[in-house]
């Protein structure tokens, strides 16, 4: 772990203790806890790492429940076996903010990837292609530019590689893991589409090196790195389009003190003024199935922690149908709230 000033090291300390008693999940992945070392770089910070926007964010709303246990049968996810049980989940109430400690994952990044994946669709149904996720690393002689002028020399990184348009996302550290920080490294991810596809280089039969001369992505990429110095990296096939922003988005970063500063933004052929993006609905998919859940109300005895900064609370858990004498532990909610 880094060595830092005794009077940083406890505000580092408070800070993350007071983000853990409002969200248990930041344990989840290092770079959601990992100290930042900002030396010249204060005026940014990773998303969730600012205040809680209102006491309202994270606030209980009601049970989701999936009761398909015959789809549930020999499904083990994250070491929770589903079978015979039904799936239950939570319902909360978000700020969509993105420095939000509580939100930030849930809320804020959720709702983003949705939008994403809503106006991507769209361009690819206008025939550009397959979405792909590309990373766009910033010369290290240009670390110091301003945000605005690094998103500016990204884009055309982009766009002189073939890439038609799509979205970018800052992020501005990486993870040092010697010294167990995240360092000021700034990138962009990009999701969008590269003229011809990437599947030329995907599928390459090529020995290692022979790129430069290459019609294809990777070619671009090698003349092009001689007169940027940017590199510019296309990933494998993704899962989904919104689980790749996502991911992305709750390991972006912010400008501290800009109300409107954008994390995303559209450019080429997706941008601004080209067309509207879908609407994706929110739908909350049981974690073992992926069926549709329905709200329902907790009868059951069980003592089940709501509160996300509970060292008790489960996202997600799998449950009995029904008590030891045979009664519903949930019941179909009708109105009313849950209990």
């Amino acid at each position: 772990m880094v060595e830092l000033s005794s009077t940083r090291s406890v505000a580092a300390a408070r800070s993350f203790l007071e983000r853990l008693a409002l969200n248990r999940a930041i344990l989840e992945n290092d770079y959601w806890r990992l100290p930042v070392d900002d030396k010249g770089h204060e005026n940014f910070m990773p998303v969730g790492r600012g205040r809680r926007t209102s006491d309202m964010c994270g606030r209980w709303m009601s049970f989701m429940v999936c009761d398909n246990k015959e789809s549930h049968q020999g499904i083990v996810v994250d070491g929770i076996d589903c079978t015979g049980k039904i799936v239950v989940t939570h319902q909360h109430l978000w700020c969509h903010r993105p420095e939000c400690p509580v939100c930030f994952i849930r809320g804020w990044s959720v709702r983003e990837a949705r939008n994403v994946d809503g106006r991507l669709a769209v361009a690819s149904e206008r025939g550009f292609g397959e979405v792909e996720h590309m990373t766009v690393s910033v010369s290290p002689e240009d670390y110091d530019l301003p945000e605005e002028k690094l998103r500016e020399k990204s884009r055309m990184a982009l766009l002189k590689r073939g890439v038609l348009g799509g979205c970018m996302l800052f992020h501005g550290y990486r993870k040092d893991r010697k010294r167990g920080v995240l360092v000021w490294n700034p990138h962009y991810h990009a999701l969008g589409f590269i003229a011809g596809g990437f599947d030329i280089c995907r599928n390459c039969v090529h020995d290692r090196g022979d790129c430069r001369s290459c019609r294809g992505f990777k070619g671009r990429e090698v003349r092009e790195y001689e007169n940027d110095g940017y590199i510019v990296k296309c990933f494998e096939k993704r899962k989904t389009v919104i689980g790749t922003a996502f991911y992305q988005l709750n390991h972006a970063s912010l400008r501290v003190g800009v109300k409107r500063f954008h994390v995303v933004t559209w450019f080429g052929v997706c941008g601004y003024a080209k067309f509207k993006g879908k609407k994706v609905k929110a739908v909350a998919t049981c974690p073992a199935c992926h069926s549709e859940m329905v709200k329902k109300h907790h009868w059951g005895k069980r003592v089940i922690a709501r509160d996300i900064g509970d060292p008790a609370y489960q996202k997600w858990f799998a449950d009995d149908e029904f008590d030891s004498s045979g009664l519903p532990n949930y019941v179909d909610a009708v109105g009313g709230r849950s209990e």
